[in-house]
């Protein structure tokens, strides 16, 4: 594995078993920037991310949100998958897309009328 790929793992790793998120939130962008694909990013990244949010989930299994987690499966996970079809199959260059998404995840603690908008399952 390149040293690239692996310094961005593991700084990535801690900062998602400290905070929560990281993996793929820092880590894509970090292995897009370093010019890499964003399905071979995945494809490093992916794996990483499940396993630490499995570790976390069977360490503290009592404090899990089931309803919200249901919610995010059926409703994010066919969408994803999807995606990842037709990036691979197609051969759809959506860095534009996915660099418009990231900053706009960015700019969500910026603003408060993002940051307060109330969540209703």
């Amino acid at each position: 594995m390149p040293v690239d790929i692996l310094l961005t793992v593991v700084a990535t790793s801690v900062i998602q078993s400290i905070f929560g998120v990281g993996v793929l939130s820092l880590g894509t962008p970090l292995l897009l920037l370093l010019g890499y694909d964003f399905v071979d990013a995945l494809g490093v990244l992916l794996p990483v991310s499940i396993a630490i949010s499995a570790l976390q989930v069977l360490r503290h299994y009592e404090d899990v949100d089931t309803g919200f987690y249901k919610n995010v499966l059926v409703y994010s996970v066919p969408l994803v998958v999807v995606f990842l079809m037709l990036v691979t199959t197609v051969k759809i260059n959506i860095s534009l897309v996915i660099g418009v998404v990231l900053i706009f995840v960015a700019l969500e603690s910026f603003s408060t009328a993002i940051e307060k908008k109330p969540y209703s399952p």
